[in-house]
């Protein structure tokens, strides 16, 4: 029998007493559900259809982490809509009392905005940045289009959706857009030579103010980093790097 055992990883907790807990947590969730509010050990997915109490099982997965002593300021609750945050929230609030108040809650989106505006320094992305959306993303393509004179029915070019539509997706990929267009838009191979032929300096303005849909961009950016889908203060560089 070996004399010591190291543990790579925490070991598994031990079922936790029901008795604990104020709330009778097997009573109001089913078997599924509650393996899912009751799991402590390490990081789960859950897979689960549409009216098969997802939302209330992340309700009673927060009321459980504060019964359990987790700090509130320590649990980040995130969905796809503000509303649908701020009433899970008001749920949970219901469980466990005021201490619900403390958890942190919003959107993905908001979530990460705020994050960049306080800690995107280090990537050189100043805090008054502003976002761009689809619309106006489309708008600064055909913008560029327009002073490259590329907007012209006598210049084959794509119109200003498909271009922004083959950038975000070579973003959101993280690959080059000249091998996005090889993969998965085939269509555009024909007039790529047009684009790749202009001026190191006119590509490098197409791709100082365009990014994916879901970019957030610095009123004066001059570039879009694939990582994190954003734009800082850099100097221009080629859009298919």
């Amino acid at each position: 029998m070996a004399d010591k055992v190291i543990y790579l990883r925490e070991k598994p907790a031990a079922p936790s007493d029901e008795r604990n807990f104020k709330i009778k947590y097997a009573d109001l969730l089913n078997p599924a559900q509650f393996e899912a509010v009751a799991h402590r050990d390490g990081p789960l997915l859950v897979v689960a259809g549409a009216g098969s109490g997802k939302t209330r099982t992340l309700i009673y997965r927060v009321a459980r982490l504060i019964e359990s002593g987790v700090p509130p300021g320590a649990i980040l609750l995130l969905t796809f809509t503000r509303r649908a945050a701020q009433e899970m929230l008001r749920r949970a609030e219901q469980l466990v009392g005021d201490r619900a108040g403390a958890v942190a809650g919003g959107t993905f989106h908001s979530f990460a905005n705020n994050v960049l505006r306080r800690m995107g320094a280090p990537m050189g992305l100043k805090p008054n940045f502003t976002i761009l959306d689809r619309s106006d993303m489309e708008d600064v393509v055909n913008l560029l289009r327009t002073r490259m004179g590329l907007a012209s029915r006598e210049r084959r070019f794509p119109k200003k959706s498909t271009i922004a539509e083959a950038i975000s997706m070579a973003r959101n990929k993280r690959r080059p857009l000249e091998e996005e267009i090889e993969l998965d838009f085939r269509i555009l191979a024909s007039i790529r030579p047009s684009f790749w032929n202009l001026p190191t300096s006119m590509r490098a303005t197409s791709s100082s103010a365009v990014c994916s849909t879901t970019t957030t961009c610095s009123t004066t950016s001059r570039s879009c980093s694939s990582s994190m889908k954003t734009c800082a203060a850099e100097s221009p560089i080629p859009i298919g790097t």
